[in-house]
């Protein structure tokens, strides 16, 4: 028996894409990867869509290295689920949540998470799958400072018990990731003063993004979250 995918996973999931995206590793890169796949500086005049749909093959790329992720994880957690009982895949999900929530507070942070792991490129994309393969790049070499998200969302897609499942849920995290990226790239201008603001406030998103972890591992964990969800669900069929 393996657990279901709900609106509230995806939820969670989704939020821990966009604190990955608001991360100290990521969201001051931005601008830089951003210039990186499409040849446009931020301070140069350019059309949209000379920015905009290079970022999207970058999204396209480590969106799809995330989802194969997830459904690796989810075809692990299936083989696992036969030998072991629904109830204990949810409290060891819950606390392992709970875990990456309290590292991503740094709560006793590993020093080797806050080190640099990116893969660089040495030559800029110059085509369309160029861009895919420097989002491949960044998926599988960006800094651990992701990792508790990521391992939240993979925590998760394991417990789902299932292939479609896991990569459902990690194609969510990726638009949590991917969406900001996709609209800087958008509207690179117009995008530096939302950037300012995320970058003041990068440790309230992350504590808050913690936060919402830990509480969504102390429902899995207790049982509650099963109980809730289907209140939820009542309420929506009721509406």
């Amino acid at each position: 028996m393996t657990l279901g995918v709900d609106f509230a996973s995806f939820a969670v999931v989704f939020a821990a894409g966009f604190v990955s995206f608001a991360s100290p590793c990521v969201l001051p890169l931005v601008p830089a990867y951003l210039g990186f796949v499409s040849g446009v500086s931020i301070d140069e005049d350019s059309r949209r869509r000379d920015v905009a749909i290079p970022t999207a093959a970058f999204v396209l790329g480590f969106g799809i290295t995330f989802m194969l992720l997830g459904a690796g994880a989810g075809l692990i957690g299936g083989a696992f689920s036969e030998f072991i009982r629904s109830r204990s895949v949810e409290i060891t999900a819950g606390v392992l949540i709970i875990v990456m929530g309290l590292l991503l507070l740094g709560r006793g942070l590993p020093m080797f998470l806050m080190r640099d792991r990116r893969i660089h490129l040495r030559n800029r994309p110059v085509t369309l799958f160029g861009a895919v393969i420097a989002g491949f790049a960044f998926a599988l070499g960006w800094t651990p400072c992701i990792g508790p998200t990521l391992a939240a969302a993979l925590t998760l897609a394991a417990s789902a018990g299932n292939a479609g499942a896991g990569a459902s849920l990690l194609f969510v995290y990726s638009l949590g990731l991917g969406v900001p990226f996709l609209l800087t790239g958008l509207f690179l201008h117009e995008a530096t003063g939302a950037m300012s603001f995320l970058k003041r406030n990068i440790m309230t998103i992350n504590r808050i993004g913690a936060v919402i972890l830990i509480i969504f591992g102390v429902l899995l964990a207790t049982g509650e979250l099963s109980e809730l969800t289907a209140r939820l669900s009542g309420v929506g069929f009721a509406l």
